[in-house]
């Protein structure tokens, strides 16, 4: 059987197949709907708020010694905040309004204790006596406790109620609760917003409205048979709370561009006089093939997000491949069943003349392009490289409260704390110093030593340890006082049981997403050995050393995705167009669409420009998880035309061996079939930029520049004048790669349509 015989007996059956059985596919898709009906509906209730930790690294083991070495502490805690204007926490109605509240606390769901403020008033109440804070401890596990946050926030709003007193949580579940009912609000206003507009765009592309309804509602049935997966997955393994925006922002996106090419193969074969069956194979077997190789690249690029040693990371990138694979499963099945259900009734409501298969206008600028390729090419690149040069300022680092909006309850109680206190009072530094001589015996000296050396250092506001129970005391006092803390059995927090294993404290300036803080963690870390006596270990964690964490985690994972990324893209390409050079062109033009978006992406987010305009305020860097997560899916969705548009130049080019013709011939018959799907993307996209979370912002607007970019400057200019320049050199292959290269090709032999 040769090449193209093969893929017709594929994809082309495939296509007849699913006419023929297109009740039972129906059927087989809204069974599997209806079996995840139980996971869809849990989805919010089964997705993490966790995932984060980086296993193996410093701030892992001193989670995990926190958790289970030292009493009294808890890994999951609240921070309850109250402040007022008037009084001062010394004043008996400040006293007896806090008493209310922690009362009431301490029957709410999954608290196990609230430390007492008035016990410590030089940590817990600020400078000037208004405002308090006191630590609540939590039994539950993160997402229990983000579950019982609105129970929480309700006993503090009814135990405060009359005091006058301003009083509020923050901390993680309040933060993540916070976080997840805005990205919630986010996700439907998106909808809400694409959803029409994108309507409107596929009427006008189709000229019918039943043509234009049904790309849509195929692409939100696929969105919901994978949420009802990823939530399925998610009973098992950490899926974070992000996988839900990214997930539905690029499932709507390629699940109505893979819709939207079928079908319009699929009427160009009707119009041709091809009876339904034939048109729904033909369109299987040429746009329906492009549209399995773009899913599979797409797949493909998002693959290397599992390299990265962060579970939410992963299960961002394995919610977008769910969603991916899906929406190609059911253009590829579920689309034809619903063409031959449809049949030429799919035109039903038409309006205006009926329009020819390709587009003069597009053939004449691809001809106008090729007459000036190194002209286009110059001016393009140039174009790219301005866009593309604030990258090289791009500054990663890490999301706290400020992404919140501003009347946020645990933005507002951080804020509060930042200023009373400084901004690590919320979540300090935390060390952990292990040494086999005890802490109160030999091994006390070295700990007083550590703990002044450590409040030296620029960033530190205070230090809080087994050495410093006494502010300022000499070695002497403050071993005594710490071992008549230990005798009195208040250590429990500070010191393990064996009296082998202490934690400090370092309360920084600066909160812990910020640069100067990861500055301080990893000079800290290059400190630490020499500051501990030899047989003694110390390691920093926290929320700061969190960060510095991922953020390392990410840049380590760099060069190995991208070379990951690239490689197996090429490797799919070459398989299907049998090329060596199509696919480092590809590869080359994609690379360049990615530089310019994160140098787009760095300008407004990171700089601040346009942050009125926007709607948000710039931290001064880039979320870590955007650029390495951006890069996969921008590089899969590049793919999207790219493999749209040369399988049909390549169509032509079998047909006439004629490269300049074939160039022209493809891009008139996919112009404005990809600038259509090119703007419903970029509204899909744009619609999430209007999020109020930064990060969502930030990935929505860069997706959506990123696909007007490439649908504009990549595939119509770039394209046309490389391939012009290359010639015939777009088609070699060496004949002794042709050996063991598996014979897979694009093209197919269907009778093109006339126009």
């Amino acid at each position: 059987m040769d090449e193209r015989s093969l893929g017709r007996s594929r994809f082309y059956r495939l296509g007849l197949f699913a006419h023929r059985r297109r009740y039972w596919v129906l059927g087989g898709w809204l069974l599997a709907l209806l079996a995840l009906g139980g996971p869809l509906s849990s989805l919010s209730k089964n997705l993490s708020q966790g995932g984060f930790e980086v296993p193996g690294s410093q701030s892992a083991r001193v989670a995990r010694a926190v958790e289970e070495d030292f009493s009294g502490n808890y890994e999951i805690t609240d921070l309850l905040v109250m402040r007022s204007s008037s009084l001062v926490a010394t004043d008996p109605a400040y006293r007896a309004a806090f008493a209310r509240v922690r009362a009431a606390l301490l029957d709410g769901p999954g608290v196990d204790s609230i430390t007492d403020p008035y016990a410590d008033p030089a940590r817990a109440i600020s400078a000037d006596g208004h405002v308090l804070t006191a630590t609540i401890g939590l039994t539950d596990d993160q997402n229990q406790a983000l579950l019982n946050n609105p129970e929480m926030e309700a006993i503090v709003e009814d135990a405060s109620e009359g005091s006058g007193i301003q009083t509020l949580l923050t901390g993680a579940p309040p933060f993540y609760a916070a976080f997840t009912e805005t990205t919630t609000h986010d996700l439907e206003r998106a909808e809400k917003v694409a959803l029409p507009i994108t309507l409107v765009i596929l009427v006008v592309a189709f000229g019918s409205i039943v043509a234009a309804g049904v790309p849509l509602i195929l692409a939100l049935f696929g969105l919901a048979v994978s949420f009802g997966v990823i939530s399925l997955i998610a009973t098992q393994f950490t899926v974070s709370t992000f996988a839900q925006n990214t997930a539905s922002m690029i499932g709507i996106g390629v699940g109505i561009d893979y819709s939207l090419f079928i079908l319009t193969r699929f009427r160009e074969h009707l119009r041709a006089g091809s009876p339904v069956p034939s048109a729904i194979a033909g369109a299987l077997a040429t746009s329906g093939k492009a549209v399995f190789v773009s899913a599979l690249t797409v797949v493909v690029a998002l693959s290397g997000t599992q390299l990265v040693r962060i579970a939410a990371f992963r299960s961002m990138g394995f919610a977008a491949m769910i969603a991916v694979a899906l929406a190609g499963a059911a253009a590829l099945t579920l689309l034809p069943a619903i063409l031959g259900m449809l049949g030429t009734r799919i035109d039903t409501w038409s309006f205006g003349r009926k329009r020819r298969a390709g587009s003069p206008l597009w053939h004449r600028w691809a001809t106008g392009v090729m007459r000036r390729p190194w002209l286009a090419l110059f001016a393009s690149l140039a174009f790219l490289g301005v866009l593309a040069v604030p990258a090289l300022e791009l500054r990663m680092g890490s999301s706290g409260p400020s992404i919140l909006p501003a009347d946020a309850g645990p933005r507002v109680a951080a804020e509060i704390t930042a200023d009373a206190f400084g901004e690590g009072q919320v979540a300090p530094v935390q060390i952990v110093v292990s040494d086999p001589r005890g802490m109160f015996g030999d091994g006390f000296a070295d700990l007083y030593e550590l703990a002044g050396a450590l409040a030296q250092d620029p960033e530190v506001a205070r230090v809080d340890s087994l050495a410093t129970l006494v502010p300022g005391a000499p070695l002497a006092q403050a071993q005594q006082a710490a071992i008549g803390a230990r005798d009195a059995g208040m250590t429990g927090q500070l010191v393990t049981p064996d009296g082998e294993e202490t934690l400090l404290l370092a309360v920084t300036k600066h909160g812990p997403q910020s640069d100067p803080v990861d500055a301080y963690i990893e000079r800290l870390r290059a400190a630490l050995p020499d500051l501990v006596a030899p047989g003694v270990e110390a390691i920093v964690g926290g929320d700061a050393g969190l960060n510095t964490d991922i953020n390392n985690e990410m840049a380590d994972k760099l060069v190995p995705i991208v070379a990951l990324v690239l490689a197996l893209s090429f490797l799919v390409l070459l398989v299907f167009f049998r090329s060596v050079l199509l696919p480092l062109k590809a590869i080359l033009m994609n690379t360049a669409s990615v530089l310019a978006t994160y140098g787009v992406l760095v300008f407004i987010f990171q700089q601040g420009h346009f942050e009125d305009l926007l709607a948000f305020r710039s931290t001064g860097n880039i979320d870590s998880f955007l650029p390495l997560f951006m890069f996969s899916i921008l590089f899969g969705l590049s793919m999207d035309y790219e493999v749209f548009m040369l399988a049909r130049i390549r169509e032509e080019y079998l047909r006439t061996g004629d490269n300049t013709e074939a160039v022209g011939w493809g891009l008139e018959h996919t112009g404005r079939i990809i600038t259509s799907a090119a703007l419903v993307m970029v509204t899909v996209f744009g619609a999430f930029a209007l999020a109020s979370l930064a990060p969502i912002k930030a990935m929505g607007f860069g997706l959506a520049t990123a696909v007007f970019l490439d649908a504009t400057l990549i595939r119509t200019v770039l394209v046309p004048a490389t391939m012009r320049l290359m010639g015939d050199w777009n088609w070699w292959m060496p004949s002794w790669l042709e050996r063991f290269v598996p014979r897979v090709a694009l093209e197919e032999v269907v009778p093109e349509p006339a126009s």
